[in-house]
């Protein structure tokens, strides 16, 4: 069988493979073994099968049911490898049915002897990684993303974050400079989803408009919902943004809030701080609904109207902490009043045996109580402590007017009925 030579790149620049590819098979299913071969998943955090393709660099998105050798293509062929995406929970399994970890399962049994791959070759060579990194955005990039997010602030809305990696003193300066919307990516309240036509057109603008810049991550809207990373947008930060100097923006356009997610010793974590770099003009505040304005400080050395400055921006650490505070404060004043009351009733728990890791299970209530979202709370989990019965989380939301696998935030309130009630919900 013919085999076609090819350059075959992840879709955020990292690494290349060269590749010798079958020309006679249907691109979809080479698309889907290179992803196999690249180590790539298969499923997606909702348990879905990954849909991928392949875009010609500089070039368009391959007909996924053509064969290479019914198309016209260019020599050398450099490729991307990109993947359908979902951020958000909209339709989100729970993390207990679905072992992301174990990749070796996600793909069934695939022929790949048809093509040839070589070992990664890195495209991306950056050094000091261990120094503190600082992020930065340029405040007119700043801008156009929020008017981005703006112009539909009821539907979730993503895109690519450009820019270069520097090191100044004993920190590197991972510098956004520039962001490409996913104008073609289909928003809803909860969820967005990026299909491969949306990164055939972002990376159209990278390859013609950036080409002396590199992708440093993506952001994402969230609509209402506040600024975290839920499982999803972990997952697509893991697997697809997986560089040490890739960045996920987050923001909320109806508060105004903001806020950016790194790599820190593995893992992916709050930045607690970013600037805004630019002239005294492109510093001046803009429109951020429900916000009150917030006092500017003085920045020295920039009164000239071209010189550039940096502002520095906080993660609104404080609100939540003050939030937090008044809500334990509460807490005591009516737990301490209840004592008394409840003590007949207060379940013993004996104390496990040591080694042993035991999940205490709570009472189910008698009538309606409000619960508290923790953290790494999902439906299944609230459902399998407290009812014993896991399998009743999608009744659980639905009794909360929710979503069967909503973004649950750390704070939000939802019922918790009687675990009858949600069995009758199951039986309908």
């Amino acid at each position: 069988m013919p085999q076609i030579p090819a350059t075959v790149i992840d879709a955020a620049d990292i690494r290349a493979h060269e590749c010798l590819l079958p020309s006679s098979e249907a691109v979809s299913e080479i698309a889907a073994r290179l992803a196999e071969l690249m180590h790539l998943p298969s499923l997606g955090p909702d348990g879905r099968p990954m849909n991928y393709g392949l875009v010609i660099k500089g070039g368009a998105l391959l007909d996924g049911d053509a064969t290479l050798a019914e198309l016209d293509l260019p020599s050398p062929l450099v490729m991307r490898l990109v993947p359908e995406i979902s951020a958000g929970a909209d339709e989100v399994e729970s993390a207990e049915e679905i072992d992301s970890d174990d990749e070796s399962e996600c793909f069934g049994p695939t022929d790949v002897r048809e093509i040839v791959i070589s070992e990664p070759v890195a495209l991306v060579h950056d050094t000091d990684l261990e120094l503190r990194p600082d992020v930065r955005i340029d405040a007119e990039v700043h801008k156009r993303i929020e008017a981005f997010a703006l112009a539909n602030r009821n539907k979730e809305c993503a895109g690519l974050l450009l820019g270069s990696v520097d090191s100044e003193g004993k920190g590197r300066i991972i510098h956004i400079k520039a962001a490409i919307p996913a104008e073609s990516a289909v928003g809803t309240r909860a969820s967005v989803r990026i299909p491969l036509d949306a990164w055939e057109e972002m990376l159209c603008v990278r390859d013609r408009d950036y080409g002396d810049l590199r992708i440093l991550g993506w952001f994402h809207s969230h609509a209402g919902w506040g600024v975290f990373m839920s499982d999803a947008d972990v997952f697509i930060h893991r697997h697809f943004f997986p560089h040490p100097n890739m960045v996920a923006y987050v923001l909320d356009p109806t508060t105004g809030r903001d806020g950016f997610f790194y790599w820190h010793d593995g893992k992916i974590g709050v930045c607690p701080s970013y600037g805004l770099v630019g002239t005294p003009r492109d510093l001046k505040p803009h429109h951020r609904p429900r916000e009150k304005p917030r006092k500017v400080e003085p920045v020295p050395r920039a009164e000239e109207e071209g010189e550039l400055t940096v502002k520095p921006r906080r993660f609104d650490v404080r609100n939540v902490v003050i939030a937090a505070l008044a809500l334990v404060t509460l807490y005591l004043a009516f737990a301490g009043a209840a004592v008394q009351r409840n003590a007949a009733r207060e379940p013993v728990v004996s104390a496990p045996p040591t080694g042993n890791v035991v999940e205490t299970r709570e009472v189910p209530p008698a009538g309606d109580t409000i619960y508290a979202i923790k953290h790494n709370d999902n439906p299944w989990r609230i459902c399998n402590r407290v009812y014993g019965d896991g399998e009743l989380g999608p009744y659980l939301m639905r009794y909360n007017g929710l979503k069967p696998n909503p973004c649950l935030q750390v704070g939000q309130r939802i019922k918790l009925p009687p675990k009858a009630t949600l069995k009758k919900l199951a039986e309908r």
